[in-house]
């Protein structure tokens, strides 16, 4: 059985048999996007870019995003996470993720917080300076999702035995994924939710990469011949995520076909080698960068654009999110020119 290495935003870089895995890197070019743009959409409303927009069209917009982007985050580690659980020692492990997630978590977040107070007023919710060294942890503002990721790793470990043992391997995997669903319906107190980053809410997704991991063959060659079934699939339950949470329909539910159908898509998408799976794998390998510096470079754009007079829904999104995006990449290519990129997280 061929297992799969970890990998990039979600745990290092997405290679196998010497290759990367491009559609990995796809599927993370995409969600990476949906964070940027869910970032500047939020950012827009705050800022009181929507009064002239229609009724409803922001939630209308905010609800899809962010029904699965992350979820797919979590998925697409929990792919490459039995692989470096078994592989390395319990040190190494840790280390891997101290480096990995907890270090830019850390560094970020101070950066972030210094950011915001040298804005004043003109962020949207601006920071006083007494703020600036309250704890990382639990994860502040979008660094949420790193600390809840580093607790749901560091967390897999209890199961390393049984995942170093073949025969226990699957049944581990599969008891976690059903560990995942029941935590669902619980009533899990406030505290265990705020100092966990919400961890438990995302462990479905990330299990679920495990179980995929350990069936790769077949998962991809089913995605390669119904390319086209999984893009109606996605587009008809993303259209239907408002309904389908009024009629009860669980959002694990449907973030996990939105999550299994767009991971799907990906593969479609990189086999066909196409010009968009090419860009989108390309923005995945500086996934982390983007996610970790993405809103100081989309709200000082945003506010620039207020400060001169443009008010214009479009314009700033499309501007607040194209600089969320280049500029990321650019700064890491200065630190790979001139330093180390280790020294912002990357």
């Amino acid at each position: 059985m061929r297992r799969l290495p970890d990998g990039g935003l979600v745990g290092g870089n997405a290679v196998t048999g010497g290759q990367r895995l491009t559609w990995v890197d796809t599927a993370k070019g995409l969600a990476i996007i949906l964070v940027v743009i869910g970032h500047a959409w939020r950012g827009a409303q705050d800022a009181g870019l929507m009064a002239a927009s229609p009724p409803g069209l922001f939630a209308a917009v905010d609800t899809r995003i962010y029904a699965f982007h992350m979820p797919l985050f979590f998925l697409l580690s929990g792919l490459f996470l039995v692989s470096a659980v078994t592989r390395l020692s319990v040190a190494e492990f840790v280390g891997s993720r101290v480096l990995r997630l907890f270090y830019p978590l850390v560094l970020w977040t101070y950066i972030f917080a210094v950011t915001k107070v040298l804005a004043g007023n003109l962020a949207n919710t601006p920071l006083a300076l007494g703020e600036v060294f309250a704890s990382p942890i639990p994860g502040r503002w979008q660094f949420w999702f790193l600390w809840a990721l580093f607790v749901l790793q560091i967390g897999v470990l209890v199961l390393r035995p049984a995942l170093r043992a073949e025969q226990w391997r699957r049944p581990a995997i599969w008891g976690l994924l059903l560990l995942g669903v029941v935590l669902q319906t619980l009533p899990l107190s406030s505290e265990v939710q705020v100092w966990t980053s919400n961890a438990t809410r995302y462990l479905p997704y990330l299990a679920l990469g495990m179980v995929l991991a350990e069936f790769h063959a077949a998962p991809v060659r089913i995605a390669r011949g119904y390319g086209l079934i999984l893009v109606a699939v996605f587009a008809v339950v993303l259209a239907a995520v408002p309904d389908l949470a009024r009629f009860g329909v669980p959002s694990l539910v449907s973030a996990s076909i939105l999550v299994l159908s767009s991971a799907g898509i990906a593969v479609w998408m990189a086999e066909r080698q196409t010009a968009l799976a090419a860009r989108l794998a390309d923005l995945g390998r500086y996934s982390m960068i983007i996610f970790l510096s993405h809103t100081i470079f989309s709200a000082a754009m945003r506010e620039g654009l207020i400060a001169l007079g443009f008010g214009n829904l479009v314009v700033h999104m499309v501007l607040s999110t194209s600089v969320g995006l280049v500029l990321p990449i650019g700064l890491q290519r200065l630190f790979e020119r001139f330093a180390s990129p280790r020294l912002i997280g990357v």
